[in-house]
């Protein structure tokens, strides 16, 4: 996901993997192939793949850059960009591939894509 100005400068970019982790109670950098401890293959996986006909809502939270003025000796913060375009892409990447150097249409597939303009509501309407 990435959110960039009307001009095109990117401000935010954040994204998700989705897929099965196995870790030992969550330490260590390693997996194991549950040959040596019988439950340990099972009982540690964190299933965090897409399931279908599974809806999933995920939160982002982008902040509006900010910039800090001094007016008459007093600090002043206001928001430099009031308008972003958020685009979000869905990709599959089968089991193995880099994301950084795949090919998309061979190595990497786009399932869904779309574009929102989001706004920041005029002041004088959420100040009182």
């Amino acid at each position: 996901m990435t959110a960039k100005t009307k001009d095109g400068k990117e401000i935010f970019r954040g994204s998700k993997i989705y897929m099965p982790q196995a870790l030992i109670y969550g330490r260590g950098n390693f997996m194991w192939s549950g040959g040596a401890y019988r439950g340990w293959k099972s009982a540690i996986i964190r299933d965090t793949s897409l399931q279908p006909l599974q809806t999933r809502i995920e939160t982002f939270e982008i902040p509006f850059p900010l910039e800090v003025l001094e007016k008459d000796g007093k600090k002043q913060r206001i928001v430099k960009y009031e308008e972003m375009n958020v685009t979000i892409q869905l990709w599959y990447l089968p089991i193995g591939g880099d994301p950084k150097l795949g090919t998309p249409g061979k190595t990497q597939f786009l399932f869904y894509e779309t574009t929102k303009n989001i706004k920041l509501k005029p002041r004088d309407s959420y100040i009182q």
